[in-house]
This record gives structure tokens, sequence and C-alpha cells, in this order.
């Protein structure tokens, strides 16, 4: 008979922990109950659970105080806590290693984040112990998780990663990573690259690798600055070509002789046609800082897609990573599955929006030759496919507010919406899917009209290429513009007046 598990709760709030006990007796679990860390702390000694959810607002000892007293005690050392939270602060937060929980509970949250602990301390044993070789699945345990296991105990050897036809490498001495490769990255260019990878498999080899190291930074260290250079990285991506897109400086670009490093490696690989993407690889520094260079040169003129890529297209909308990330992103919390299909909406007054789509995005396959939903103005237009896994289907609502109650609905599983003019009813259904809905509005050709700017995920302008408006949809999408807290839904700028 499988034993049951104990979770600690300690929390002073009883109208939070009331349906939550429910809910995790429900499920199986036996929970005890504290209401400040003093007697939390007890109970953890004397019960030891195999999860304890830690609220900050406890009194007698604070979240941090309470952690490191667990992890000296050999007792209570390797119990995993959750800290639950009402406000969101990035700096009390950082460097939790069970992660943190939003108050007021989700308690379907909670339930995936406690099953979540426990699958990855299971599939975290034998990385503890002595033997040859683990392999496993990100999905599992994922490489933030492998880097401190193996840090907390301090294991040398080569973890392998494989994603796809992506495959690259760590390797950990004395639990701190030394070096990194993946594709013709190497150093800490690598690692950051592979530490933000959430799907694919792992295998750890132990052993003494030789070469000369070529990271300094410890593992938490590392993981904070991947996490930030990837959020840097894809907040400027949008305004950057797709990566097969090839760059060249412009002829008539004036180049100081005094350039920053980075610059001069960017300048001198671009003195040849150069794909965005080998640009990225081949300059020794960082995704991030290379990133910003291209941005900066792009903007001042210095640097322009070659005349070849202005007539024969940019290539793929997004690179291998960006296509991991999106379906990851589609199929959060809907359980396990292969295929992941979102929606994407487009916002026009009259069928020549949808015709236009059609017309100017070859690559869509629409679901008939004259596909209903163009004149009707409800329904899917086509699909398209990103890869064998990865779909997009293209829909249409009808912008007239008698409309409205199909709106919500019909948007659910949307990942964001192009609005391609700015008539009044096109631009009351963006608002509506952009302020209560909460997606991204990509607004093709036209300036952001007044009430879609400060839109929570992010509503921006691009010209007329319907392929860089799509890739800088799916770029926001994969990364929204953050909420900002304690700011009421009221105070959004109001939507259009109804058309009588």
């Amino acid at each position: 008979m499988a034993q049951v598990r104990k979770i600690l709760i300690a929390d002073p709030d009883l109208e939070s922990v009331r349906p939550l006990s429910r809910a995790l007796r429900t499920r199986g679990y036996q929970v005890h109950y504290a209401p400040d860390g003093s007697r939390a702390l007890e109970v953890a000694v004397l019960r030891h659970p195999d999860l304890i959810l830690f609220d900050e607002a406890c009194r007698m000892l604070d979240a941090r105080t309470f952690i490191n007293i667990l992890r000296t005690n050999p007792r209570t050392d390797d119990i995993p806590v959750v800290v639950s939270t009402g406000q969101f602060e990035a700096d009390k937060l950082r460097g939790l290693r069970d992660g943190f929980l939003r108050k007021p509970f989700n308690i379907d949250e909670v339930l995936s984040r406690i099953e979540h602990v426990f699958r990855r301390n299971e599939a975290a044993k034998d990385l503890k112990t002595d033997v040859q070789e683990i392999e496993g699945s990100l999905s599992q345990l994922s490489i933030p998780d492998l880097m401190q296991i193996l840090g907390m105990n301090k294991r040398s050897g080569k973890l392998t990663l494989e994603r796809g036809n992506e495959r690259g490498e760590i390797v950990v001495v004395e639990g701190r990573p030394v070096n990194a490769r993946v594709g013709r990255a190497e150093g800490e260019k690598a690692l950051f690259r592979l530490l933000v990878w959430t799907e694919g498999s792992f295998t750890f080899s132990p052993g003494n690798a030789g070469g000369k190291p070529r990271i300094q930074r410890a593992v938490d260290d590392a993981l904070l600055e991947a996490m930030r250079q990837a959020d840097e990285v894809n907040r400027l991506l949008p305004g950057l070509p797709a990566r097969n897109t090839r760059l060249v400086l412009a002829p008539e670009a004036d180049l100081t002789q005094d350039q920053h490093p980075v610059t001069a490696q960017v300048v001198e690989l671009l003195r040849q046609p150069r794909a965005l993407g080998e640009v990225l690889d081949l300059a020794p520094a960082t995704d991030l800082e290379v990133v910003g260079v291209l941005h900066t040169l792009l903007q001042k003129g210095v640097a322009r897609m070659s005349e070849g890529d202005r007539e024969e297209g940019t290539g793929p909308l997004l690179g291998p990573a960006e296509l991991h990330a999106l379906r990851g992103r589609i199929l959060r919390g809907r359980g396990p599955s292969r295929e992941a299909t979102a929606k994407l909406f487009v916002c026009g007054s009259g069928p020549a929006v949808a015709r236009r789509l059609l017309t100017q995005l070859p690559d869509i396959a629409a679901v008939a030759a004259e596909p209903p939903a163009v004149k009707s103005g409800f329904g899917t237009l086509g699909r398209l496919d990103l890869s064998e896994l990865l779909h997009l289907d293209f829909c249409v609502l009808p912008p007239a507010e008698a409309a409205r109650p199909l709106w919500r609905p019909f948007s659910t599983g949307a990942l964001g919406a192009l609005l391609f003019d700015t008539s009044e009813v096109a631009v009351r259904l963006a608002h509506f899917l952009a302020w209560d809905i909460r997606m991204p509005v990509v607004v093709v050709g036209h300036p952001v009209p007044a009430a879609l700017q400060g839109a929570p995920a992010g509503a921006t302008s691009v010209g007329e290429d319907l392929s860089e408006a799509l890739r800088s949809l799916l770029i926001l999408a994969l990364n929204p513009a953050p909420v900002l807290p304690g700011v009421p839904q009221a105070q959004a700028p109001r939507a259009p007046a109804t058309v009588g």
C-alpha cells in the first residue's frame, strides 16, 4: 500500500487554508497546520512532512529564516518548501529552490505545483547516488532543478541534453558549471541558451571532464542571469528580422574607429552578408549582447537586410527554440499531448481583410477555396503549420456590438490578434480581446490606437509586412507585457462608442 504523503500548511489566514486543506485531503494527502513560523518549525521536526506550504505572512519566523533552519538540520534538510505570497516581489522570492505560489490560491495551480515537486524529487533520487549514468525527461525534471541538485550534491560529470535535432552539454565539476556547448556556441553563451530549455531529454554521466574552465559562475548566479538574459532577448527580438534573414553593413555607414568590443565583433561579421542566426552563433559575446548591438545597428541604419532577402522573404517565422517555447506555452495546463493548436484572431471591417490575409500569407491552408468565414465574419479561415506538432488557426469574429456574447466563449485558446484597420468596430473588438481576454495585439500598417495603448499583454505596431506582423505577435504571445499589480480593470482605456 502506498504511503500517505504529509503536507504542512503554515499560514495565519484560515480563510485561505480551509478550502485548500479540504482539496488536499480529498486527494489523499494528510494535512498538518501551523499558524506561525515557530509552530511550523516544531511540526516539521516532529512530523517530518513530505512538503511544506509556507506563507510569507507567518509571524515569529520569516520564510527565508525558516528555510535556512530546515536546511541546517539533517532531519529536515530535504523537505521541499513552497512559499505562498499575496504580493509578488521578485527580489524577495528570487532563489527559492521549490518556487512560490500566488494568493489567493488557485487550487488547480497548487495541486499541480505539489505534484511537480514530488515528481521532481522522485526523479532526483538517482542523481544523489554514485550510479554510472542517469537518463530522464526535462518535462519531469527541469534543467534548473537538475543544476541545483547537482550543485547541492557537488557532483562532477557531463549533462547531455537533447531537444529534437538539437544537442547540448553542460560540464559540471563539484556541482559548478565549468563549460557548456550547444551548436557553435560555447561557455556562458551556450549555458544561458541551454538553461531555458523546457522540453527534451537529459543524460548525466558522472566523471571528471578535462579542459579549461570557461564559466566562473555559481549555479544560482548562472540560473538567475540566464533567466534575466532570456527575458531581455525576447523583449528585443520583435524588433529584429527572422533568424534566416541575411544582414549586411550599409555601404554608406559611418563606422567610428573606437567601438565597443561586442560591436566590433558584430561589425566584422557583417562585412559579408550573414543570416541573423549565424551572427548570433559566431559572435563570442552572449546572445543578449549581440541582439542588443544588432538592434542598435539596424535602428541607426548601419546594418540592413541584404537585397536578396528583401526580395525573397525572410524564411521561417520562428527558430527551433522559439517553436519549442511556443508549443510549451500553448500546452500549459492541458495535460499530456504532442500536438498543439492555438487560435489567432483577425480583426478588421469587412471580408477584404480576411482575403488579404489568405493572399499575402500563402502558407496558410484555407478551410475551403472561399472559406465561409470570409463572408459571414465568423469562424475559421485557415491553418498555418509552424511544425508537425504546432499549428495556428486564423479565426474571425463578427465585430458588431450585437455579436459581443460570442466573443468570450470563442476566444478560448487564443494567443493574440492582428488588427488590420482602425475602424471603430474593429478597434472595439481588439479592445475587448486586449483588455478583457488579455491577449497581445499587433496593429498592421497603422499606429497603435489610444484604446489599446498600455494593454496588459502588449500592443505594438508594425508595417504592412504580414510575415513580420505574425512573427511579432507570436513573440509577444511568448513574452507578454507584465500586468501591473494593483491596477484595476476599470482603468483600461475606453473602447470606441457603439456604432449606431
